[in-house]
């Protein structure tokens, strides 16, 4: 019998080959993940600046609520004397007694400042904060004064004697030395006319315009600079 040749197909190694479009796929998929990479090393780096800046600006802002909160006694103090600014006015105005005293005023002043050395708070400092009251008690006296002039009917007819009225002036007065004394760090900080917009811009309860105005009269000297 005839034999019959088997044949057999060559067979021709084949090669894996990528499509060009899945191979660019890869590449960018590659390059993308290397510009995260970079971006979040990036955000990374700046993390512990901006953790910085976000801690000082949190201490800042402690320190702001501190530093009213040291204020909020003088500011009390400051709305209960001017408080007594009306009284005073109309006892004046019905004793014919001018509204200037510089006989009183400094004997207001002398007072506080030995009261001062000898607690030990700072004399002048007490003396200028001291002297401030006096003025703005005169903004409002004065301001009240102008009122009577021009309109006669909402003038006094009756008032207290200013025998009765300065005791609790006196007493505000030594109040506000102790209060001073508390908040003398805030008067000599480089922040403290921030300090001071904040507490003398409150709105004061019962307040009439000028009181407001005689409040920022109040907290004109308070700093040390």
């Amino acid at each position: 019998m005839p034999r019959t040749r088997s044949t057999k197909k060559s067979q021709t190694p084949r090669h894996s080959t990528i499509p060009r479009s899945l191979a660019g796929a890869v590449v960018l998929g590659l390059t993308l993940t290397g510009i995260v990479a970079s971006g979040q090393g990036a955000i990374a780096a700046d993390m512990p600046s901006s953790i910085e800046q976000s801690s000082d600006a949190h201490v800042s802002s402690q320190h702001r609520v501190d530093d009213a909160d040291t204020l909020d006694p003088i500011g009390s103090l400051v709305a209960q004397r001017l408080a007594l600014a009306t009284p005073v006015a109309q006892s004046k105005w019905l004793s014919g007694k001018p509204i200037t005293d510089p006989v009183r005023e400094q004997a207001v002043v002398d007072e506080a400042v030995a009261l001062a050395t000898k607690d030990g708070v700072d004399p002048d400092l007490v003396a200028r904060v001291v002297r401030a009251q006096i003025s703005a008690s005169k903004v409002v006296q004065n301001g009240l004064f102008t009122e009577w002039k021009h309109n006669t009917q909402t003038a006094p007819t009756e008032a207290p004697d200013l025998a009765t009225i300065r005791p609790q002036l006196d007493s505000i007065d030594t109040a506000l030395v102790t209060a001073i004394g508390d908040a003398s760090a805030v008067a000599n900080d480089a922040r403290c006319s921030h300090a001071v917009d904040s507490e003398r811009d409150r709105t004061y309860p019962g307040m009439d315009s000028l009181e407001r105005k005689a409040v920022r009269v109040a907290w004109a000297s308070f700093c040390a600079s």
